[in-house]
């Protein structure tokens, strides 16, 4: 999969292949809008929508490019073998202001702010939150426009997730109805 349409279906895909739900990281800062995408969709996602999964990074405990490596460690040796879906906002053309991507494989957080930090994730979700070319991009987004994107993406992951356990629920019912059934 590369550059998909984001959906629950999409990632009820993902999710479907993994025998554990996978760890949510939501990367970025509360301090500049921008780049809040990531805490908020980690805030909503626990305080909202109480979704089946470990979530690292919200607005009360961000993962910001200082805390990013110690938060991968944990998570690998806290949640061994589990996939990391990785939450962040990015910059890009003006057109795609707005646009929500979904992608097989890792994300370079900081990249547009000349950051070297390390590939995360497996599956990854950015949301184009300003024109890279803009001055201060980060800073000079509308805080209601960062909240709707992340409550979709939240929204998005809570819907898969929960097709994904009512998906196993009914296979796991007909299992054991085929076994009474015997």
């Amino acid at each position: 999969m590369n550059a998909n349409e984001f959906s629950s279906t999409s990632i009820a895909e993902f999710l479907s292949e993994n025998t554990f739900m996978p760890v949510i990281l939501c990367i970025g800062t509360d301090r500049v809008i921008g780049d809040a995408l990531g805490p908020i969709a980690g805030e909503l996602l626990v305080k909202t929508f109480n979704a089946p999964f470990f979530v690292y990074g919200t607005l009360s405990s961000p993962v910001t490019a200082l805390t990013l490596n110690s938060a991968l460690e944990f998570i690998r040796y806290k949640h061994k073998n589990r996939k990391i879906i990785a939450i962040d906002s990015s910059l890009g053309k003006s057109e795609d202001v707005g646009k929500i991507r979904l992608v097989n494989g890792g994300i370079r957080p900081g990249l547009a702010t000349g950051k070297r930090l390390p590939v995360t994730g497996d599956l990854s979700v950015t949301a184009t939150v300003a024109p890279k070319h803009e001055r201060n991009a980060l800073s000079s987004v509308r805080l209601g426009f960062v909240y709707r994107l992340s409550d979709k993406i939240a929204r998005t992951l809570y819907l898969a997730a929960q097709s994904c356990l009512n998906a196993q629920r009914g296979r796991h019912e007909k299992e054991y109805t085929d076994r009474i059934l015997l």
